[in-house]
């Protein structure tokens, strides 16, 4: 009992002692309490996408977060922190394979952090190569003018597109389409665009650029008159006849093959009074000058020298046509069409160009005859001027063209043995034959003398027009000769071309029909710009 006792008075004496605050100063304790504001931590409100793009897009991540104070943003891909990915987007400009994976992001503040769900980026390989779906168009415009030149192509990833010149990029050309604000004369040309991808690229269909003046034409006026006067001649179901209406498909109704097996626009020749062919062969030598008007009367001839030697009525000079495509006019267009067995003049005036082609000429006798006591050789300048620069280009490996040729490749040869669809595939003919600036000047001038010998044919208001275009020195630039065969106009088979950014003239060494043991001739000249007066390309 008493260590009980004294159990209970120490327990009194403890419990005063910690009453008194256990210090034994007296003074009381008091609990301080924080007065600063309280910060929020941070949530996700919305959290990143996953995403799937192809290599070469962009590709971007972003987070929305609340939270109290300043948020701070953390990118990291598969744990690991993007140097510099510090803001709410994540942006890949240029996404590439090794850009794929898990992405995610950790928001911070001074009460804490949070980091995102994961979101997945996956990289596609680029495996389609672009392609066009829409080619661009050949266009004529008038200098001054503004042009736009366009294309619409299809491909995975990111596009690229470079126009080009003749060959050569155009510096800052670099969009689905092209604009010329004001056009000039140096403007005309070829032109195509390469799109490109990370998978290949594609060049699109060459077109050209035709670029007009509006000056009078002299000439127009003049054979307008002299049309008028041999219409005069006519009587009113001659006129009815020789009278058709413009379209491209009834300009396009020649062919190199003899009337009567395809049928021709126009008034026969052979239906006309000697009066009437006299007023005919007027208005002819003012629209061709003397030298075009000789060379219709020669082949003219030829053919009345074939039917001499048992071709049959199926040849003769009575068998050549002449119509008015479009109602003759000194300012409005119209095309004095000329039509045979082995000629054909389409001479457009007060068109885009002062063209008389597509011009077709041929003959049998290859060389000269004899025809009621005069001699003939019509087609002597282009047979010759050929024959000197065929003898040359055999010394260029470059011009020499693989396979062979048995006819002209833009001929008569559309569906009827008419004039195909305009303008001609050009750009499907891939390989060309020497440049012309790789030929030595002895042989640049041979080129020269093939151009002179066919443009020669045309009045001086036309031929002056023509040379200039063809024989300038950006034209020259881009001009080509080629050959096929031996390289003589000697052999049948044998075969050659010139072309430029406008000019187109081939020539073909052809058995004989008539004179079955010998050869005769197919030539074309053509203009990539001024077929039947620019209509192809208007």
């Amino acid at each position: 009992m008493f260590k009980h006792l004294l159990t209970l008075l120490l327990c009194a004496a403890m419990a005063l002692v910690a009453g008194c605050g256990g210090s034994g100063s007296g003074s009381a304790s008091t609990s301080s309490t924080s007065d600063s504001s309280t910060v929020t931590a941070p949530s996700i409100a919305t959290q990143p996408v996953s995403l799937s793009v192809s290599a070469g897009a962009a590709a971007s991540f972003t987070v929305s977060a609340a939270g109290g104070g300043t948020l701070a943003y953390q990118w990291r891909k598969g744990g690991t922190a993007i140097a510099g990915a510090t803001a709410a987007t994540y942006t890949i400009a240029s996404s590439a394979s090794s850009d794929a994976g898990s992405y995610d992001v950790v928001v911070s503040n001074s009460a804490g952090s949070v980091t995102s769900s994961a979101a997945t980026l996956s990289v596609a390989s680029v495996t389609g190569a672009p392609s066009i779906v829409t080619q661009p168009v050949s266009q004529s415009v008038a200098a001054g003018a503004s042009v736009t030149l366009s294309v619409t192509a299809s491909g995975s990833g990111t596009l690229s597109y470079q126009w080009r010149k003749a060959g050569s990029a155009i510096a800052g050309a670099t969009a689905s389409s092209y604009t010329i604000a004001t056009v000039a004369s140096a403007d005309a040309g070829s032109y195509d665009v390469v799109v490109s991808n990370s998978a290949g690229s594609v060049t699109s269909n060459a077109v050209t650029l035709g670029v007009t003046s509006t000056t009078t034409s002299a000439l127009s006026i003049e054979v307008y008159d002299a049309a008028m006067a041999f219409y005069a001649t006519l009587s009113s179901a001659q006129q009815t006849t020789i009278q058709g209406t413009w379209s491209l498909d009834s300009a396009r109704r020649w062919s190199n093959l003899p009337a009567a097996m395809v049928s021709r626009n126009g008034l026969k020749w052979g239906s006309l009074s000697t009066a009437q062919q006299s007023a005919a062969g007027a208005m002819i030598k003012a629209a061709l000058g003397d030298t075009g008007s000789s060379l219709q009367s020669g082949l003219q001839a030829a053919d009345d020298y074939l039917n001499l030697i048992g071709g049959g009525s199926s040849y003769g000079a009575g068998n050549y046509y002449i119509a008015f495509l479009g109602t003759p006019a000194s300012t409005g267009f119209w095309i004095l069409q000329l039509t045979g067995h082995h000629l054909t003049w389409n001479i457009a005036f007060n068109g885009s160009y002062k063209s008389p082609t597509p011009l077709f000429l041929g003959v049998e006798p290859k060389a000269s005859f004899t025809l009621n006591g005069t001699a003939y050789d019509p087609m002597a300048a282009q047979r010759t001027a050929m024959a000197n620069l065929g003898s040359a280009l055999t010394a260029y490996s470059a011009a020499k063209l693989s396979g062979t040729y048995s006819d002209l490749l833009f001929g008569a040869n559309g569906s009827g043995s008419i004039d195909a669809s305009c303008p001609r595939a050009y750009a499907s003919v891939t390989t060309h034959g020497v440049a012309y600036s790789a030929l030595s000047a002895a042989d640049q001038a041979l080129v020269q003398s093939v151009i002179r010998a066919y443009v020669a044919t045309q009045a001086t208001e036309y031929a002056n027009d023509l040379l200039g275009a063809y024989l300038s020195s950006d034209a020259l630039a881009q001009t080509y000769a080629a050959y096929a065969g031996s390289g003589t106009v000697t052999t049948n088979g044998d075969y050659f071309r010139i072309e430029g950014p406008r000019v187109w003239i081939e020539f073909s060494v052809q058995r004989g029909v008539i004179l079955s043991n010998d050869i005769h001739y197919h030539t074309i000249w053509r203009d990539k710009f001024g077929d039947y007066g620019g209509k192809c390309i208007d």
